[in-house]
Parts: C-alpha cells; sequence; structure tokens
C-alpha cells in the first residue's frame, strides 16, 4: 500500500544565512614562519607572524589580513598599518610586482583571547588541573591567535618556533628540527614542508611526557603519543593502535602517510573530540580511559578518525567548507574500515549502519539539507550528522556501487591526483571517471547535492501455485514534481534455505540462493521472480549498501528467517524490528532464539532497543534475561530498553545490574533506567550512586539523568549540585541535561529550572553551556528565549550561537500549538498505555 508521508522539516538555514564563496586571491602565500613565546601566569601569546606571499594577477600595494583581537605592535616593511573589525590592513611601501615574492613580519600579542587560544590552569574549584595552553583553528579560529589568510583554500609551508619555559614540552607542525635550552627556557623548532591550510596550524605546550611508539607505514614514520604527567598508561590504551592504522590506511588508500611524523597530544577542556592539525593531532584527554571502562570503551573511532584526515582533509583539503564532506565525510567512513581491518566485517557493517542512523535521526527531527552546502551563518553549523555520517553512508553506497577493486583504486587516484590541493567534489567524481570510466554523475547528484533520502517499505508475496515470488518496493517519502522517486539499482537474494547462519562477507550469496538485480525508478515497483523452491530467505539489498530508511514488511516467517539465517547483520536487525511490531508467536521464539544463538552484539542490542520499545511482558522477561549476556553491550541495550517498564522485576533486575556490573556504562545505564520505572526503591539508589566518582563521571550522570526521570520534586537538590564546578564534566553536562527533563516532569520545579539552565548557558565549561542549550529546548519554555537570544547574537563560538537560535525557534513553534492538539498528544500517550495493560492481561489469560 501506499503512503503519502507529507515530510515537513524545519529549514536548515537560519534567519541571516546566506550564500558563502571563497575570496578572491591577489596573492599566494608560499610560507608562514611563527615565532609563539606563550605568557602562562598572564594567558597571552607573544608572536611575530612572518609571511611570505607571491603577487598574481596584479601589482599589490595593500594586503588584508584575518586578525581578530590581536594587539598589532608592529609590520614590517609597511607604509601604514591599521587593525579594524578583525581584519589587519597593511599598506605596502612599494607595490609587489606580478609573480615576485615578498616577506611581511608582523609582531603581534594575543591576551586572553575569546577563541583560537585556551589557556588551562588549576581553579578554585579544580585545583588539580595542570598548567598549559592550546590552540584550536578550525574552521575560523587561526585569525585569533595569528594574522594569516584564513580560510581552507590558502595552502602553504610553515615553520613554528616555540619558547616555553624549562621542564615544558611544545608541539607544533611537521618536523621537530631543533630542540635547545636557553636558561630558564627551551625552544622548539618545527618545519612542515608540505603545504597545509592555516585552520590545520596549531600550537600546544606544557608538561607534557612523550611517549614514543616507534616507527610506521612505508617510510618508516616515527610516531608518538602526548599525555599530561600519570596518564602513560591511560594514553597506551587510547593511542596504542595507531601505527597499526597507519599502516592499514596506507594498503587501503594505496598513498604513504605524507608528512615526517605524527603525534597525537591529549589536552583538558578540549572543545572538539579531536583535530587533525596537520601531522600534530590535539585529541581531548576524555578519550584517555582506565582499565575499567576499556572493557567495552575504545577511543578508536576518534583516533582513526583524526588520522584519517591527514590524508583526508590535511593532504587534500576542501576548497571551501561547502565541500566539507571531502574531509569529514572521509575520515567517518575510515572509522569503519579501521574496525573491519581490526575487529570484522560485522563490526564494519554495523558502523555504517549506526552513521545511517545517526543522520536519519538529524534529518528527522532537526533539519534537511544536501550535504554541499554553502549557506550558512558560520562553517562550523554544516559539520553536522549530514556532513560526518551522511557523507560515510555515500561512500559505502559508492563501494558498492563499484566493487571492491574499483572502489579503492578510484579513491587512490583521487589522492595521488589531488595531493597537496584544495579540491571539491568534482574532483572526486573526475578521478571515479579516469580510473573505471563510470559516470558517477548522477549518482552525485542524487546523494551527494540533493537534501533528502528514501523511505523504503519493502515486502514480499510467495505464490505457491505459480511459483512465482512477488516483491514490492515503494518509495514512502514525499514524490512529486519537485521531488522524483529516487533511482537506483538493488540486488535481491532468494534462498531456500533459513536454518543457520553461515559464516560468509554479508554481500556474498548463500549457497542456493538465487541472486536478481533490480532497477528502481518509480515510487511503487512490482518485482516478479520465478523460482523453483519457495523462499525461506528474501536477501534486501545484501551488503546494505543503500543510503535508505528501510522498513521490513515480509511477514514472521521471512522475518524469522533472516533473523535467523541473513549473514547481513544490518538485514538481521531490521529483520528483528519487524518482528518485534508482530509480537507473535513465531516473532517471540525467533527473538528469544537470536538472544541465545546470535554472534553479534549490535543486533542483539538494535532487538532489545526495538522489544522494549513494545512494552509487552514478554519483551520484558526477555530483556531481563539479556542482562546477563556476555558482552557488556548487550547488556546496556537490554537495561536501556527495562526502563520503558514499571514492573517490580523490572527494577529488581535494574538494581541488581547496577550493583554488580563491572562496566561504568553498564551501570550507568541501569541507573537510568531504574529512574524511568519510578520504583520506590529508586531514589535513595540514585541518590547515593550520584555522589560517587569514576572515570569522566559516567556512572554518576547515568544516576543524575534517573534522578530527573523519577519525577520527583526531591530529586531538583541533587541534580543541582551535580552542577557545582567542582563535580567532573561529564556529571555536570549530564545534570544539565536532567534539568531540562525534570522541568517537564515536576511542574512545581519548572521555574527553577528555567532560571539554572539560564545560568548554564554561561557556564565556564564550553561542553555544558551547550548542553544547558539542549535541554532549554527540550523544555520549551517561553522564558528561556531571552536567554537564548542573547546567546544566539553574542556567543563567539558559531555552534553555540547555531544552538541557541534553533532551540529559540523551535520553543517559540511550540507555543503556537494550541493546547487542544497538546491535550490530544497525552491523550495518545495514555492510550498507548491502557493498550499495553491490556496486552498484558490477555497474555497473563493465555497462560492460565
Amino acid at each position: 500500500m501506499l503512503r503519502d508521508d507529507r515530510e515537513e522539516h524545519q529549514a536548515f538555514a537560519l534567519p541571516g544565512a546566506r550564500p558563502h564563496f571563497g575570496p578572491d586571491k591577489i596573492v599566494a602565500v608560499e610560507h608562514i614562519d611563527l615565532h609563539l613565546t606563550p605568557d602562562f601566569e598572564n594567558e597571552s601569546l607573544d608572536g611575530i607572524c612572518t609571511l611570505t606571499v607571491r603577487a598574481l594577477d596584479e601589482p599589490v600595494s595593500r594586503l588584508t589580513l584575518d586578525a581578530v583581537d590581536l594587539e598589532i605592535l608592529r609590520v614590517e616593511p609597511a607604509a601604514k598599518f591599521a587593525a579594524h573589525d578583525g581584519k589587519l590592513d597593511i599598506d605596502l611601501p612599494a607595490p609587489i610586482a606580478p609573480g615576485e615574492r615578498a616577506a611581511i613580519a608582523i609582531e603581534y600579542r594575543a591576551s586572553k583571547p575569546r577563541a583560537g587560544l585556551f589557556f588551562i590552569k588549576p581553579t578554585t574549584a579544580h585545583p588539580e588541573k595542570i598548567t598549559h595552553v592550546w590552540t584550536q583553528s578550525q574552521d575560523q579560529y587561526a585569525r585569533y591567535w595569528f594574522p594569516c589568510f584564513d580560510y581552507p583554500t590558502e595552502k602553504q609551508r610553515t615553520t613554528t618556533t616555540i619558547v616555553v619555559p624549562k621542564g615544558m614540552f611544545a608541539l607544533g607542525n611537521g618536523e621537530l628540527v631543533e630542540r635547545r635550552d636557553e636558561g630558564e627556557r627551551t625552544t622548539f623548532c618545527y618545519r612542515q614542508d608540505v603545504p597545509h591550510s592555516t585552520y590545520l596550524m596549531t600550537m600546544v605546550a606544557g608538561p607534557f611526557v612523550e611517549v614514543a611508539q616507534g616507527k610506521a607505514g612505508r617510510n618508516g614514520v616515527p610516531v608518538f603519543y602526548y599525555v599530561l604527567p600519570g596518564r602513560e598508561d591511560d594514553g597506551e590504551r587510547a593511542f596504542g593502535k595507531t601505527p597499526q592504522m597507519i599502516e592499514r590506511f596506507e594498503e587501503r588508500i594505496g598513498v604513504p602517510y605524507p608528512y615526517a611524523r605524527y603525534s597525537q597530544i591529549a589536552v583538558s577542556d578540549f572543545i572538539f573530540g579531536g583535530m587533525e592539525n596537520t601531522s600534530a593531532t590535539t585529541q581531548t584527554d576524555r578519550t584517555l580511559h582506565d582499565e575499567v571502562a576499556h572493557l567495552d570503551f575504545s577511543s578508536d573511532p576518534l583516533v582513526s578518525h583524526e588520522l584519517a584526515h591527514q590524508w583526508f582533509g590535511d593532504l587534500l583539503t576542501c576548497r571551501d567548507w561547502a565541500h566539507a564532506w571531502l574531509n569529514e565525510g572521509f575520515a567517518t567512513y575510515m572509522e569503519a574500515v579501521w574496525r573491519e581491518a581490526d575487529l570484522g566485517a560485522d563490526e564494519y557493517l554495523y558502523d555504517i549502519f549506526g552513521c545511517l542512523t545517526a543522520y536519519l535521526r538529524e534529518d528527522a527531527h532537526r533539519y534537511r539539507r544536501p550535504i554541499v552546502c554553502n549557506v550558512y551563518r558560520d562553517p562550523i553549523e554544516i559539520f553536522d550528522r549530514h556532513l560526518y555520517q551522511k557523507g560515510a553512508t555515500v561512500l559505502h553506497m559508492l563501494r558498492g556501487e563499484l566493487g571492491e577493486d574499483r572502489f579503492w583504486r578510484s579513491i587512490g587516484r583521487y589522492v595521488e591526483d589531488n595531493a597537496q590541493r584544495s579540491v571539491e567534489t568534482i574532483d572526486l567524481i573526475r578521478a571515479i571517471e579516469a580510473e573505471t570510466g563510470r559516470n558517477m554523475r548522477r549518482f552525485f547528484q542524487q546523494w551527494v547535492y540533493r537534501e533528502g533520502h528514501p523511505k523504503l517499505q519493502v515486502a514480499v508475496v510467495w505464490d505457491a501455485v505459480r511459483r512465482v515470488a512477488t516483491l514490492t518496493i515503494d518509495q514512502n517519502q514525499t514524490v512529486d514534481a519537485d521531488n522524483p522517486a529516487y533511482f537506483f539499482d538493488v540486488e535481491i537474494g532468494f534462498s531456500p534455505d533459513a536454518a543457520a547462519l553461515p559464516l560468509q562477507p554479508a554481500h556474498d550469496p548463500v549457497p542456493g540462493e538465487r541472486r536478481v538485480r533490480a532497477s528502481i525508478e518509480r515510487r511503487h515497483e512490482t518485482i516478479t521472480v520465478p523460482l523453483d523452491f519457495e523462499p525461506k530467505l528474501l536477501r534486501f539489498d545484501p551488503g546494505s549498501f543503500l543510503l535508505a530508511d528501510v522498513r521490513y514488511h515480509l511477514g514472521e516467517d521471512l522475518a524469522a528467517g533472516a533473523l535467523r539465517a541473513d549473514p547481513d547483520v544490518v538485514a538481521r536487525i531490521r529483520a528483528a524490528r519487524e518482528l518485534a511490531r508482530d509480537g507473535g508467536r513465531v516473532a517471540r521464539e525467533a527473538i528469544a532464539t537470536a538472544f541465545a544463538q546470535e554472534p553479534f552484539w549490535g543486533v542483539l542490542a538494535e532487538t532489545a532497543y526495538a522489544i522494549g520499545a513494545t512494552r509487552a511482558p514478554w519483551a520484558r522477561a526477555v530483556l531481563i534475561s539479556a542482562l546477563s549476556h556476555r558482552h557488556p553491550k548487550v547488556v546496556r541495550a537490554a537495561a536501556g530498553a527495562l526502563g520503558g517498564f514499571r514492573e517490580a522485576d523490572a527494577a529488581t533486575a535494574l538494581i541488581e545490574t547496577a550493583a554488580n556490573h563491572a562496566s561504568y556504562f553498564v551501570r550507568a545505564a541501569a541507573l537510568a533506567a531504574l529512574g524511568k520505572t519510578r520504583d520506590p526503591r529508586a531514589f535513595d539508589i540514585l541518590l547515593a550512586a550520584v555522589k560517587r566518582t569514576t572515570w569522566n563521571g559516567t556512572v554518576e550522570a547515568g544516576a543524575v539523568i534517573g534522578l530527573a526521570e523519577l519525577a520527583d520534586a526531591r530529586a531538583m537538590a541533587p541534580i543541582v549540585d551535580a552542577l557545582r564546578p567542582e563535580r567532573s564534566e561529564g556529571l555536570r553536562r549530564a545534570a544539565a541535561m536532567a534539568l531540562g527533563r525534570i522541568g517537564a516532569l515536576v511542574e512545581e520545579e519548572r521555574t527553577h529550572v528555567v532560571d539554572e539552565l539560564e545560568e548554564r548557558f554561561g557556564d565556564s565549561s564550553f561542553m555544558v553551556a551547550l548542553d544547558a542549550i539542549v535541554a532549554a529546548e527540550a523544555l520549551s519554555d517561553v522564558r528561556l528565549l531571552p536567554g537564548l537570544d542573547r546567546v544566539a547574537q553574542q556567543a563567539v563560538d558559531g555552534r553555540m550561537r547555531r544552538d541557541a537560535m534553533e532551540a529559540a525557534i523551535r520553543i517559540r513553534a511550540a507555543a503556537k500549538v494550541p493546547a487542544q492538539v497538546k491535550g490530544m498528544r497525552e491523550d495518545i500517550d495514555e492510550l498507548r498505555e491502557d493498550q499495553r495493560r491490556l496486552q498484558e492481561k490477555i497474555e497473563a489469560l493465555a497462560r492460565a
């Protein structure tokens, strides 16, 4: 049956957004030399930036550089110079003739800058912090710590000299060519001979400990990581696989690691997960972890992502931010490539499924845009799930379209042809065409330049008389003149056997499988396949290459067969979701068997979420049993899913799990779910748990979320207490989110919550402030609008401005929804709960 799902999305472009294009170039910057002396006591940086430029098309008598909040002390040579409105105008004493070079030296000071340069020091709340300094230049923040042409298309060689107090270490881009002591100071000199963009330049300094990891790759590149004292073992757990990653990426890409060394340095209070500064990645110290966390936490996704950027983003850099998916989509995809090499094909495919799921969630609940998009206020706005996760999913689909060999040859050709250059999406298209002869322009037009994706409903009917299987594929997204149906080819397999799971790659045919390939180009497609056997296993899109929201309607027998025997983990997940919706005897038995026999944890985790959403009594029993599963991530998912049940046995199981499981994350999930059960024992247990101290505040964070879910006014005080500056950032972030939840559940605390959230908009922790904005949107109280409007206009960071404006728009929109509509939504929720209770009674009668 065709559905007409008219989709409405909030516009991505916010008020004030405009199309962005790269600036004109009057000179080429050939070299930047930085001489930097950080002053830790006064939180300032004294610098001399010397730019060597070459005039291009015409004589150049004036240069205008980006320079924000910098005190310009001297410029040589210059007839005059003036700093204003984030720019530095330099009038040269004589014009630079076309093709001629000139060196301009700028002496400056950056004093307590608002962005770009961050000094970390002990505070009253955190006296244990160690003094150090780090920079963060992406996307347009290099201008806050040195004058430059701050745009990604500008690439130049660099040298960096950093002078620090003796006993400290300093890291810059490229090869360490000199390290010398001079009295009470040490000077570090770095040289980067491969041109790179200004946003990839870095300076980090502090009492870091160096750990050499040996040499890796074809060229024997020295590999290092740096941590603050006492974190060496945590650093090994986080960064220990880096040399192997370099070798795997070289093998896959076909191009050697391109720089003289590779370093990772872990800093405190970092405002991203990591930053791929050329040859010298800055990582958050939140990724450093202890042995307990290592049970079910890995830094490998972060480490592999930033390493991949050394090729995709650094060696090849997006020409402008509209094409930043060539940086971030590729790096996200290479995370999955590392998982494939390290953990196997199931982990790879599940990682891609996670990317697809993250993108679909953003598309459904936030906004929709094409991957390539140049309409924004700040470039950071497009660094989202469309850029990262949808971009990665496009590359997986491209791998399926081209085939294994052609795909990797094309990637190698793309990198070789464009090394040290700025790239646009057309450069990737041309590399594929040159390497394979395939015209991929329709593919990229549909999946990269067009917004949205197909929503597919897949159903099958077997006609035993005619011996024919009829498959229907419906595109249930909006299809009209402006939004035509998607065009794609898809493979479909039919097998007479679904007895057991074969050990084989997801895309390969199973024994006895009949495989067909269909071209889909209409909203409703019917595919009829004559067979000499009744199919027990239907395989739709083996390898799960399609970038689509796929929903199975196979019927309980074929869905059970897919859960039992499809080698594609995504197919098994989709089958489990259909069985959870069905809930009949066959479905329940298939799911129970899966929890006993399924070899891959990701299938069971997704199945746990699916059956938990049903709130059916049989599902509760399965989930309680799953709490004893050997894999902690399955237990984590089962614990989270049990939060949908209010029965005492669910709460008891969660209490036992929270008390006894080794994993921080399992205990946190159990505590958060315990709060949702509203069990009378929960408050005291959660109150005790929130006072503990665990790695990154993980367990305490689960407890504070659970407190909010209790809908109990007594929880307000411990939630506010968890926000105290001396508590861990992980706990404080969870507490900020918990404020929004308790404000929604406990009306008498709503005003108090509004006051607390407004205060957190200006929190000293950037991450806490961001989470407070998210919580404000969830609470949707109009009293928060003045504060959100202020942040949207005044915050320095573009992410904060964006999130605050989005939250304000949604709160204003929600305020216009009639009260009758809100009441209808509450009535629907009550009806769903009544239906669940009725189902429980029916099942109890059936057992009697």
